[in-house]
């Protein structure tokens, strides 16, 4: 039984063996009688026509790639926003909002955030106009309110 697993063991490095020098000899391609080749730029590969079965249709930020977002607050996503509170100024009402990353944000009425714009601030809640796309491609505009839930034994 070990003889036989030895003749086994060396036959397979044989065929390993044969097989990387006629890879070598094919490589090379040449005699050596011709000269040797003037240096050309590297062929490039062969662009790929067809598409990636398993890639969703439409890019979004949702489906695990992650989306190049700009900084600051043209970069939030407001299915990704949470309101943390309200201000009341002379200017208007400032909501307090932060991102995934623990980043806070002041929000004003008619701010531009990377899907949508800030449409109202009132005392308890943000209401926004958000651009998305359906299946289909198309932009679908939908109005998201977010609302602030007051904490038990606070006053008011």
């Amino acid at each position: 039984m070990e003889r036989l697993k030895t003749f086994a063991r060396a036959v397979a490095l044989l065929t390993l063996l044969a097989w990387c020098v006629s890879f070598s000899w094919a490589g090379q391609g040449q005699s050596q009688s011709q000269k040797p080749p003037t240096k050309t730029p590297p062929a490039k590969p062969a662009v790929s026509r067809e598409r990636d079965p398993f890639a969703p249709l439409i890019q979004t930020g949702e489906t695990g790639g992650r989306l190049n977002l700009p900084p600051g607050i043209a970069g939030l996503q407001v299915s990704t926003l949470q309101l943390q509170g309200m201000v009341k100024t002379p200017e208007g009402m400032v909501a307090v909002v932060s991102n995934p990353q623990d980043r806070v944000y002041f929000l004003h009425d008619g701010d531009h955030l990377y899907d949508g714009v800030v449409e109202k601030i009132a005392l308890d809640q943000i209401t926004f106009q958000q651009e998305s796309k359906d299946a289909f491609g198309r932009t679908v505009q939908r109005e998201v309110t977010k609302r602030l839930y007051p904490i038990a034994g606070d006053e008011q």
